[in-house]
């Protein structure tokens, strides 16, 4: 019985002694490793313009989950440029529909500067979408998709912007009235105007 306990005391003697001995090092693996994410992090976001002066363990973590999860989202975009190019178009259409609206609603506003901006940004889309012929655009509802990825959007057929603004603001007064009826009368004579909508 003495001898089955003397083994077993060296191997439980040798483990008292190797593990903290391994702790040390796997604690020394991991400080090492934070300090090396810790100098990529802080030039990382030096290079983006941010000023980083003390970063603890937690912190350093989090903002390498961050940078890391930002590279994903930029390959992906990278990967799928039609992504990006439908995003820009999109903010592209928004704030054209923004400057309609405020045209619409701003009294005292020259008509024909007026047209001639809103006919400037629909030819602007439309060179955007022959740069990108890959984009596929989605019609109405109410037409059918070809599916053809080289064609362009036609513009739209020209709305006033007199019935967007009286349908979101009805305290419109006379005066207003006054200065968007002039944009009506470009849409019965026939001229192409471009709307965003």
């Amino acid at each position: 019985l003495q001898a089955s306990l003397e083994p077993l005391s060296r191997t439980y003697q040798y483990r008292k002694v190797m593990k903290p001995m391994l702790e040390r090092k796997r604690r020394a693996r991991i400080n090492r490793c934070l300090d090396e994410l810790k100098e990529l992090m802080v030039s990382a976001l030096q290079s983006e313009g941010e000023n980083v002066a003390k970063l603890e363990k937690a912190d350093i973590l989090e903002l390498t989950v961050r940078h890391l999860h930002k590279l994903r989202r930029q390959q992906r975009l990278a990967a799928n440029p039609v992504l990006d190019a439908d995003r820009f178009r999109a903010g592209f259409t928004h704030a054209a529909n923004e400057v309609s609206r405020c045209l619409a609603s701003t009294p005292g506003v020259d008509i024909k500067l007026g047209t001639k901006l809103m006919t400037h940004l629909g030819h602007r889309l439309n060179d955007l979408d022959k740069v990108s012929p890959l984009s596929v655009h989605v019609e109405s509802s109410g037409s059918s998709s070809t599916g053809n990825s080289g064609s362009s959007r036609s513009p739209s057929p020209p709305i006033s912007p007199f019935s967007a603004a009286s349908s979101s603001s009805g305290d419109c007064d006379d005066h207003h009235h006054h200065h968007t009826g002039g944009l009506l009368k470009i849409q019965q004579s026939g001229e192409s105007v471009w709307r965003p909508w």
